[in-house]
């Protein structure tokens, strides 16, 4: 079989696994609350990232600017999931990943604002449609619950602004992509862990919570080995293939949209309305065009 084969099984290996881990993440939302679930979740994700470089990447980095960039990814990309993990208490996973997974759209409008390059028309039309998507999802909001359809737009706007940043670490300053994997996370576990430490009124509790519920402790392992495998698959596809291959990659990873809709569905029993379910189809649909065109 070709690289070009294995990429794209990597890349829809990646896919799935970054839809499952958000189930699992879920469950420890729901059951811990945010910043308790993030504390744990990361810390298992941290583990696995610090394991993985050690075998097959690098710690090195070249100089203090390089690592305070990677701290500035590490704040933006804390605030974004954040706000992912705190839309799961209000909203279907599949609802918040199709609009978390909106980030292209706002990563090329920040690529036109630093480069004065306009987008071409066909992108623009597309990114109307990815609007009219996300309309159609959060028409049948009322209330709170419509702010927080928000959450995930945050998240989008977070994981755009790190998309840049990523490409500045592995293509510009040539950082190895497991150690930026590994420093990002331990620098949003460190973010998590000291806001939970200066905010809780509960830490005794919410610990021995954890460790009473032997499901809560295997959510969190499961939520952070399934992320962090999901990078690396993401990372292995792009090694497999030509640089004018990296579109068709960035299509199949759109297949998370409708994949988390469907695990949801499956596994936490989440329904959508009609209305939504056409609004994610169209999302996705719009989001592979997206990739694949001009």
């Amino acid at each position: 079989m070709s690289e070009r084969f294995y990429a794209y099984l990597s890349a829809l290996a990646s896919s799935v696994f970054y839809s499952l881990n958000q189930i699992f993440n879920k469950r420890v939302t729901l059951a811990l609350g945010t910043l308790p679930a993030l504390v744990i979740v990361y810390a298992f994700l941290t583990l696995f990232d610090f394991l993985f470089c050690y075998l097959f990447g690098s710690f090195y980095i070249k100089d203090i600017g390089v690592l305070l960039e990677i701290v500035f990814v590490s704040l933006i990309g804390a605030v974004a999931i954040l706000t992912l993990f705190e839309s799961f208490r209000y909203l279907p996973i599949g609802i918040s990943i199709t609009l978390a997974n909106l980030s292209p759209v706002f990563l090329t409008l920040f690529v036109f604002l630093t480069t004065g390059k306009f987008p071409p028309l066909e992108k623009l039309l597309l990114i109307a449609l990815i609007l009219f998507s996300v309309f159609l999802i959060t028409f049948e909001g009322k209330g709170g619950k419509r702010l927080a359809y928000l959450l995930p737009l945050v998240t989008a706007v977070g994981w755009a602004i790190t998309g840049l940043e990523f490409f500045r670490l592995l293509n510009i300053h040539k950082i190895d992509p497991f150690g930026v994997a590994f420093y990002t996370s331990l620098y949003m576990f460190s973010v998590f862990l000291a806001v939970f430490l200066a905010v809780s009124n509960n830490k005794i509790r919410l610990l021995k919570k954890m460790f009473r519920f032997k499901k809560i402790f295997l959510w969190s392992l499961a939520g952070g080995f399934l992320t962090s495998l999901g990078f690396i698959f993401a990372i292995l596809s792009f090694k497999w293939i030509e640089v004018t291959e990296a579109p068709v990659i960035e299509a199949i990873f759109t297949l998370s949209t409708p994949l988390s809709a469907l695990f949801s569905y499956l596994l936490l029993k989440e329904k959508l309305s009609l209305r939504q379910t056409v609004g994610i189809a169209i999302s996705f649909l719009a989001l592979f065009m997206f990739f694949l065109s001009g």
